[in-house]
């Protein structure tokens, strides 16, 4: 019955309020502007510039090798997860997905449209709600479990990797942050009990506080220990599952990020910079960690500015904004652009007879 209701709310979800969905991507358009209009203040320098290396052949080979790799992974991550789960979908039917989600998740704040989108569009396609909501999760949380072990241990292995003073005093800072996260995630696993009474118990002193109602906190109560428990039993298939999956779906999730992060030291090797691989990637794990805590859409503004905190140091100013332009729109916008047609078509109203 659960089930049912949220398919019968989700697609209305998805389809209403289309001034809501402008309104959304005003808001991501104006504040990567305003993130570029802050970096040529802060960094003093000249606006993005084209520059014919990154155009010539053999670099337009090299992007085009890169973005095959980052889109298919990308892919190829949730297809595993849903196998690994015991759903099966044809794996044509996922990489639509890929765009979608780029779009409606980094389109929205906090990456709240992307599950909805995620989920309305896999019980498209025979999965369950339970199951897709539980594929997506774990399909985040496998990233983010790798992010957020790798910024720290870079951060220890390269503690002055960045000249700057606050970029070292906010990787210093990244493992507490990692260690709170890492420690939140064994008890939703292991004790999604405790978490839950714990949430609830902060939900009852804001309750008598009054700085919320007695309905509401008893629906977030309800609410926290069904997804805590849900989560927790969506994790445990996978654990459970296939072996094969889980493995194809876990090293799938390490190309995409590996891929993610290298697009910046590309870049750099196309502009003939002598790059340190290792370093740009390490440095590129922070900057992706720091973007999980942006309230803006896509981390608009607060993504280029992070990018150019930790990576001005290695390059020259004047290459500095075009850099970032090349890397938010190889990883972010032409992604969320195919989005935007390719969500048009599979996501418009089914019609039909009967």
């Amino acid at each position: 019955m659960q089930d049912e209701t949220r398919q019968n709310v989700e697609p209305r979800h998805m389809g209403s309020s289309p001034a809501t969905w402008l309104l959304y991507a005003l808001l991501f358009v104006g504040l990567s502007a305003a993130g570029f209009a802050a970096l040529s203040v802060v960094f003093d320098g000249p606006p993005p510039r084209f520059d014919a290396r990154l155009v010539q052949p053999t670099a337009i080979a090299s992007i085009l090798l890169f973005l095959l790799v980052y889109f298919a992974s990308d892919g190829l991550r949730l297809f595993f997860v849903l196998r690994t789960i015991g759903s099966r979908v044809k794996i044509r039917e996922i990489f639509p997905l890929v765009f979608i989600n780029f779009l409606f998740s980094n389109i929205t704040p906090l990456a709240t449209g992307g599950g909805f989108a995620q989920v309305w569009y896999l019980q498209r396609h025979g999965v369950s709600v339970g199951a897709s909501a539980a594929a997506t999760s774990i399909r985040t949380i496998l990233a983010m479990l790798m992010i957020f072990i790798a910024a720290p241990a870079f951060q220890f292995l390269h503690p002055d990797a960045s000249n700057s003073e606050i970029a070292r005093i906010t990787m210093q800072s990244l493992s507490g942050f990692s260690g709170l996260y890492l420690v939140g995630f064994i008890l939703v696993l292991r004790r999604p009990f405790w978490m839950a009474t714990l949430i609830g118990t902060l939900l009852g002193l804001a309750c008598r506080l009054r700085l919320i109602g007695e309905e509401r906190k008893d629906q977030g109560v309800s609410t926290v220990r069904r997804e805590t428990a849900e989560f927790a039993s969506g994790f445990s298939r996978f654990v459970g599952g296939s072996r094969r999956d889980a493995a194809a779906a876990v090293i799938s999730t390490l190309v995409f990020l590996v891929t993610l992060f290298a697009f910046p030291a590309l870049l750099l090797e196309l502009l003939d910079y002598d790059v340190d691989w290792m370093t740009v990637i390490g440095t590129m794990s922070v900057v992706t960690f720091l973007m999980y805590f942006a309230p803006t859409p896509g981390g608009a503004g607060l993504a280029e500015l992070a990018f150019a905190g930790f990576m001005a140091s290695q390059m020259a100013p004047a290459d500095l904004l075009l850099v970032v332009f090349a890397w938010r729109f190889l990883v972010i916008y032409l992604g969320m652009g195919i989005g935007m047609v390719v969500s048009a078509y599979v996501l418009r109203p089914r019609t039909g007879t009967g």
